[in-house]
């Protein structure tokens, strides 16, 4: 097992992918949904083969992977997966210049100055974001992830007869989104610094790039259920009708959006925190903040960030530099592309 986890688990890749023949998949395997990837090298570009989303039923990861591996025209000849959420953690360190190799074997060393878990109880891993640093120091990224983590998700791919590319972090995923496609407008190829919250179901990831590097993760432990929990209690409908109003106020959206002010407001004041941390360590000030993932849907989120952080927001959809041919295009994919950042993110990674 070791030597296999060896040969496929790395928490940081190289962001520029090569060019490959056939498709590249990657699946974001979250809490309550498995989100699946297809695209294919085109030129200059990518294209979507193929895409799928398919709710987890009684925690039953294995069979709604099975689902939207069913809609592939043949099996992957790689999987890039990812993990997320407590039991992973990402620190933005300065260390001595160095290779790669020495930085590796410097960290396997001093991993635990900079990781509140015991070293034999995770896998670690670093990446120079810039070799030719300042004052004879270098910006590093390193990331760690409780070990039974990994292990369970090496077994549960392996179980379906999938062969792993790699198992990678969600925040490294999605700026590897920005560094292949940028974020598909004019105003920021993502070289300025800019700022994307993913929001999910349970944990909403804020990460900071600059110069299409990530400067700053973290994860911030509030996401769609507490709106929708904030919505069933102040408008007294059940979860299921909560859930509903969320994705589709209509005449309720003034109710809607006052019961979520709270939640909002929580959310608003640890992005304060981490902005200005990010600010006051001698970077440039974060002109825009890019909203992506399912709960960024809600229609009060956009503005109530906008107006409480004093900086401009604007939805994020991961896929509006990838061709969408024909067979592709749909009313669905257009009300699911803001889910599909890891995944696709994943999907552009190529074998080194």
């Amino acid at each position: 097992m070791k030597a296999f986890l060896n040969a496929y688990f790395g928490l940081i890749r190289k962001f520029l992918p090569k060019e490959k023949h056939g498709t590249s998949v990657g699946i974001d395997i979250g809490i309550s949904e498995c989100k699946l990837v297809e695209v294919k090298k085109t030129g200059d570009g990518y294209e979507l083969v193929n895409w799928r989303i398919e709710p987890i039923q009684d925690g039953n990861v294995k069979a709604s992977i099975e689902k939207i591996l069913s809609g592939l025209s043949e099996p992957p000849e790689n999987v890039y997966t990812a993990i997320s959420g407590k039991g992973t953690l990402i620190r933005y360190i300065e260390m001595p210049k160095m290779s790669l190799d020495d930085l590796k074997g410097a960290f396997s060393i001093e991993a635990d100055k900079y990781f509140p878990f015991p070293q034999d109880q995770i896998y670690t891993d670093c990446y120079i974001l810039d070799a030719q640093g300042k004052d004879k120091k270098m910006p590093v990224m390193a990331a760690a992830a409780k070990k039974e983590l990994i292990d369970d998700r090496v077994k549960l791919l392996t179980d379906l007869e999938l062969k792993i590319g790699f198992i990678g972090l969600n925040p490294v995923a999605l700026t590897n989104v920005v560094n292949v496609l940028g974020f598909g407008d004019v105003e920021n190829s993502g070289v300025a610094p800019a700022a994307i919250l993913d929001m999910g179901e349970f944990v909403s990831s804020l990460t900071i790039i600059n110069n299409k590097v990530p400067r700053f993760s973290r994860d911030i432990y509030i996401g769609g259920r507490d709106l929708t929990k904030r919505i069933s209690n102040a408008l007294g409908v059940d979860f299921k009708e909560a859930e509903r109003l969320k994705r589709d106020p209509g005449e309720k959206l003034d109710e809607v959006t006052s019961a979520c002010d709270a939640v909002l407001a929580n959310i608003v004041q640890e992005m304060a925190l981490s902005l200005d941390y990010f600010t006051t360590e001698g970077n440039d000030e974060v002109a825009t903040v890019y909203l992506t993932g399912g709960a960024s849907m809600f229609k009060g989120v956009r503005k109530g960030l906008e107006a409480n952080l004093n900086i401009k927001v604007q939805r994020w959809d991961p896929l509006k530099p990838v061709h969408i041919p024909e067979n592709q295009q749909s009313e669905e994919l257009q009300k699911n592309s803001f889910k599909l950042g890891v995944a696709l993110g994943l999907s552009l990674y190529q074998d080194d």
